[in-house]
């Protein structure tokens, strides 16, 4: 989503990198697919991809804000795991249990890891044709009304419901479809608990985007070379804490039922978007 406003990047300030902030935190956890966004922009409003180095600062601060929430959950479950069970009966069973969550959360991971590692190509292909994304989102927004629908049980995660979880994950590689939207959608399709699902998706993003982070540091060592730390500081600020009211403000919605509400959202962006990329081709 950095890049939407990225014809002005060649010149980058302060306000910009507080607008992609603050679009960057906003769209990577509200089930509007914020790469769906990136493509269908850059495509109608013919602009060139921001600085790399902004644009993973920005995924840094998105970051921070899932871990400023669940940073402590997964300290938990990394300590259960390496420690074991616990002598105290009551200690060990939460033990066991965080300890079994990372299974799970590993289990989860890998149809993207293996997804982003096989079809790579075909991924990075798509994200040429901005009507895929156009097509996704509209997949998305049913994806999201479906949920309407969903039958409510307060169940829990097990390996069939993670792995379901993460091939919906290893699906949102695609421009379009909201990673956060896929994830929480499966977990609720299979009757698992509201809170349980959106917990488990919030941490399962902890590895994919520090997984791209590491993939990006290369670049993100190179951009940092130009002496623009006050404008990226102010990106990662920006993204940081409208990434925090996103997630909160995600939390509530699926607490209360609501949703699938951002399912009108993206289907008509992907229709409209549809319509105007499909004229613009002529």
């Amino acid at each position: 989503m950095a890049a939407i406003v990225g014809s002005l990047v060649t010149s980058t300030s302060i306000p910009i990198a507080l607008l992609l902030g603050l679009l960057q935190g906003l769209t990577e956890f509200l089930p509007v697919s914020s790469s769906g966004h990136l493509v269908i922009a850059q495509a109608l409003l013919q602009t060139p991809r921001s600085g790399v180095a902004l644009e993973v600062l920005l995924h840094g601060g998105t970051l921070l804000a899932v871990l400023a929430f669940y940073g402590r959950d997964w300290l938990q479950i990394l300590r259960a795991a390496a420690g074991g069970v616990r002598a105290i009966p009551a200690e060990g069973m939460r033990a066991l249990a965080r300890g079994r969550e990372l299974w799970l959360l590993m289990l989860a991971s890998l149809p993207a890891g293996l997804a982003g590692v096989l079809l790579r190509e075909t991924v990075e292909g798509a994200f040429e044709v901005p009507t895929v994304a156009a097509g996704c989102l509209i997949g998305t927004g049913l994806l999201l009304l479906g949920t309407r629908w969903a039958p409510l049980h307060p169940g829990a995660i097990g390996a069939r419901a993670a792995l379901s979880i993460g091939l919906m994950q290893a699906l949102s590689l695609l421009p379009g479809i909201s990673r956060s939207g896929a994830t929480i959608a499966g977990g609720l399709y299979l009757r698992c608990d509201r809170a349980r699902v959106v917990r488990f998706s919030f941490l399962l993003s902890v590895p994919a985007i520090l997984g791209s982070l590491v993939l990006e540091l290369p670049a993100l060592a190179a951009g940092l070379r130009d002496g623009l730390w006050g404008v990226y500081g102010a990106g990662f600020l920006a993204a940081f804490l409208s990434g925090l009211v996103a997630i909160r403000l995600l939390v509530w919605m699926v607490t209360l039922g609501r949703f699938h509400l951002f399912g009108f959202y993206c289907l008509a962006a992907g229709v409209v978007s549809w319509v105007l990329l499909a004229g613009g081709t002529r």
